[in-house]
């Protein structure tokens, strides 16, 4: 079953995600070399590695979208500034439906797995 949301963004299915990667910006795209400064501030320049691996992706066919607590139009404009605008399908602050997400903070999560929680908190908690 296909389930359309009907928001702000416009018209989304569910079932939407195939090809798609969702980036985190922060760390993963911006270096981010000294932590927060500020909403506003995406002080630094791009992340060794991360031109050419979004590069790759998107000559693969994937779309790429970014997904980040940073205003969108601070994104944007610095995506600009870089040179790599063209690339991204959409920048958001919300989690959208993607194949696979690249997140500096991410913990993977294995599903099935009866540790699957354990194994996370413990991480988490160390």
């Amino acid at each position: 079953m296909v389930v359309i949301i009907k928001s702000s963004l416009g018209t989304v299915s569910t079932l939407d995600k195939s090809k798609t990667v969702a980036i985190d910006f922060d760390g993963v795209i911006h270096s981010y070399s000294r932590g927060f400064q500020g909403l506003e501030n995406a002080y630094d320049g791009v992340h060794p590695g991360a031109r050419e691996g979004i590069a790759a992706l998107n000559k693969a066919g994937y779309k790429l979208v970014i997904v980040s607590s940073r205003p969108a139009y601070v994104i944007r404009d610095w995506l600009k500034k870089y040179a790599l605008d063209s690339y991204f399908e959409d920048v958001a602050n919300i989690k959208r439906p993607a194949s696979f997400y690249i997140d500096d903070r991410a913990i993977e999560f294995k599903k099935g797995r009866k540790n699957s929680w354990k194994l996370a908190l413990d991480k988490i908690l160390k």
